[in-house]
């Protein structure tokens, strides 16, 4: 696992340069550009902020829609990520086939392509809890946001892990795409992105929620953007370990698979 690990950080400027060009190659075309990674979280947010303020307010939960705006943001990068990375080995076929290249490094470049997209929606969250604690009576922002890249690296390895496991997978099961995309759906509703765990009356419930690997991801989220409040150190722990233990499986998986990934392609 060490000798996988360092075989990616020799390649880290191939991976660089192929993140590069799958960046560049999505806006190809466009007249906007990169522009898109800002204006589709603007777009969100605004949406959510018109819905939720107007249309279908919540009583129970002041600044609702940036409370869900908070829980969307880390979720469409992980599941954007793990959706893509099914096909990120089976659409380079050629690079794959070649002797000296790392097939590792295809969905790391799938995840650092979807951070980038992150990265760049995080200062409108940023705005949007600044802007929210100037209208309201309490805080949505405050010191403990500077414990943001420790959360961006925690779900970088977690996310990694997965799309490594998963792409290497769908070369052997091409039906595997489909049943993410699936599972996906029902992923979400069992993450609290919607609705505020703490809310949640029934305790065997909150417990069984609390397994779900995205949780502790979304509700760090939600601590530093909208409670104005450092992580739980339960929500931190379950992010090393979930993180961690991901990137593991990640590894073995694809070390076990990785003789078979040419002939299969």
């Amino acid at each position: 696992m060490i000798a996988d690990l360092a075989n990616l950080f020799r390649y880290r400027q191939l991976i660089a340069s192929l993140t590069s060009r799958d960046l560049k190659a999505r806006y190809r075309g466009s007249v906007l550009g990169f522009f898109w990674s800002l204006a589709n979280p603007l777009l969100l947010l605004g949406v959510y902020t018109l819905v939720f303020t107007w249309f279908f307010p919540r009583p129970d939960m002041k600044q609702f829609w940036l409370f869900l705006f908070t829980g969307i943001l880390p979720w469409t990068f992980f599941a954007g990520s793990v959706l893509e990375s099914t096909g990120s080995i089976i659409g380079n076929a050629g690079l794959v086939k070649k002797v000296l290249f790392p097939a590792e490094a295809l969905p790391i470049v799938v995840v650092l392509s979807h951070l980038v997209h992150f990265m760049l929606a995080l200062p409108i969250l940023l705005f949007a809890s600044v802007g929210a604690s100037l209208l309201a009576t309490e805080s949505h922002v405050g010191l403990s946001v500077l414990l943001t890249p420790l959360l961006l690296l925690l779900q970088l390895i977690f996310v990694a892990g997965i799309a490594m496991a998963i792409s290497s997978s769908s070369v052997l099961f091409r039906d595997l795409r489909d049943l993410i995309a699936n599972v996906m759906h029902l992923w979400f509703f069992l993450t609290p992105i919607i609705y505020a765990l703490d809310r949640i009356d029934s305790q065997p419930m909150r417990i069984l929620l609390r397994l779900n690997p995205m949780t502790p991801f979304v509700r760090a989220y939600q601590s530093l953007f909208y409670y104005a409040a450092a992580p739980e150190p339960l929500d931190l722990t379950l992010m090393g370990v979930y993180a961690f233990g991901s990137l593991i499986v990640g590894l073995i998986v694809f070390e076990r698979l990785r003789d078979t990934l040419a002939e299969a392609i």
